[in-house]
């Protein structure tokens, strides 16, 4: 079910109005439902490997916290490990490596099995993980209610694609007590999806065209255009992604449940250090805190910590999807974080014109990255860049529009003005009631004609 379709909007109101007029011990069966209602409109096939993901970790969780040797409790957290990281590697990698080695030796250790990629697995399954991980480290209990789990697994508005939330900041708000409704974050869940539909319908999907056509034939293209497509591209993107984010987030506040956010204005960085601390906000933390640290951090030399930071951006980088171009594109931004540790660089410099070029070069970076990113491939990146650098000859039909609406997005949030959005919409009850009436009757003649069919990183 498409957060950007009319489908998921009255399934919501349907939940919601439901959800205030049960009592609260029979409100964690509606949202179960709902949430496996909301997978089973894409696969109800699929819906058993999030069922079985779920009862695999329910049982390793309590399994560690049963067990009263190391060994017990490592073989339980190893249970987890192999069920999620195998399905995962199943699904998303096993052509992948077969691939490599057909054109690295020759032939291939196994048959070619194209399989279908189950929506959210890349999310749920480092949800899962931590749950059991967290339970390992002593940091949470296990649950005794697998209810409680199975909801936290499968919440449904961050279940597709995120925020990667841990277990010990979803499950006490899933508990449901009774308490009165609070209006002022009602509204503010409510300037969410709006802001976020706004920003997927009429900016991401109006732009995603230029990026798909251009790299789809970057040979046809000139480097200036392919230029600008690389900005439309990093702007679709964005604002997908935290269009996504931003719906989740509030359809979660409608049911008085807070995600964390997932990003903070990441185009503003200064550094790559910093981009990562505002760009996916839930995945870069979970690398951060379940394999980074793990292997040492920082902790373990000089030479170490180099390793550390390029192994995870490397795993970052495939974790994005199953091909040699995401890898390049994790190890890319693993190089520049490397040299910015070992430079020892700010993130954030006194002198404002230090900032601005700081800044600039930063978001070259990253838009060098996003053209591995969205290449079909590293042969396509190669391409795409080749033309970009020798300054290719072509027609110019793409126009400076993306380049324009990229300096916008900038100074949108260099003015906070989805912070001051988001207050208008908590401190303004009658205004924001008419907003939302407005945006319902626009959205119904303009929805249709403007919808994409899914999200990005629905494909992840």
């Amino acid at each position: 079910m498409l957060f950007n379709s009319t489908l998921y909007l009255c399934f919501l109101a349907v939940v919601v109005g439901l959800y205030y007029l049960l009592t609260p011990s029979w409100r964690r069966g509606l949202i179960l439902l709902a949430s496996y209602t909301f997978y089973w409109v894409w696969s109800i096939p699929f819906s058993g490997l999030l069922l079985a993901s779920t009862l695999i970790d329910y049982a390793a969780a309590r399994g560690i916290g049963a067990s009263r040797s190391v060994a017990g409790r490592r073989g339980w957290l190893l249970v987890s490990m192999v069920f999620n990281l195998g399905t995962l590697a199943l699904f998303k990698y096993v052509d992948f490596f077969s691939d490599s080695a057909y054109s690295l030796l020759g032939f291939r250790p196994w048959p070619h099995l194209d399989l279908v990629l189950p929506l959210g697995i890349s999310f749920y399954t480092f949800q899962t993980m931590s749950y059991t991980i967290d339970v390992y480290r002593g940091e949470i209990k296990p649950y005794r209610s697998a209810i409680d789990v199975a909801l936290y697994v499968s919440f449904f508005p961050q279940l597709v694609a995120g925020p990667i939330v841990r277990a010990g900041e979803l499950l006490p708000q899933l508990a449901m007590e009774e308490k009165p409704v609070n209006w002022m974050v009602f509204r503010r869940g409510l300037g969410l999806i709006l802001w976020g539909l706004a920003k997927k319908v009429y900016v991401a999907d109006s732009l995603g065209p230029v990026a798909n056509i251009a790299y789809g034939t970057p040979e046809a293209f000139g480097g200036f255009d392919l230029l600008m497509a690389t900005y439309a591209f990093a702007i679709q993107i964005y604002c997908d992604f935290s269009a996504y984010s931003d719906i989740a987030i509030g359809s979660a506040l409608l049911l008085g449940i807070t995600l964390p956010e997932n990003f903070d204005a990441p185009y503003l960085s200064c550094s790559i250090r910093e981009f990562w601390r505002r760009w996916h906000i839930s995945l870069s933390t979970w690398l951060r805190d379940y394999l980074y640290i793990p292997l040492g951090g920082s902790r373990l030399g000089t030479s170490r910590t180099y390793v550390n930071l390029m192994f995870t951006m490397l795993l970052g980088g495939l974790w994005h999807g199953a091909g040699w171009n995401w890898v390049v594109w994790g190890g890319l931004h693993g190089t520049v974080l490397s040299v910015e540790r070992m430079i020892n660089l700010r993130d954030r410099p006194a002198n404002r014109w230090t900032a601005a070029v700081r800044w600039l070069i930063t978001l070259h970076i990253v838009m060098l990255s996003w053209v591995f990113f969205r290449a079909d491939g590293i042969s396509g990146a190669m391409a795409v860049l080749q033309r970009i650098v020798t300054f290719a000859s072509g027609p110019m039909s793409v126009g400076i529009t993306p380049l324009v609406v990229l300096m916008a997005l900038v100074i949108v949030e260099r003015l906070h003005v989805r912070r001051r959005w988001l207050e208008f919409f908590e401190h303004h009850p009658v205004a924001a009631r008419c907003i939302v009436y407005a945006a319902i009757i626009i959205l119904v003649l303009t929805f249709s004609g403007a919808a994409s069919p899914e999200f990005i990183y629905f494909q992840f």
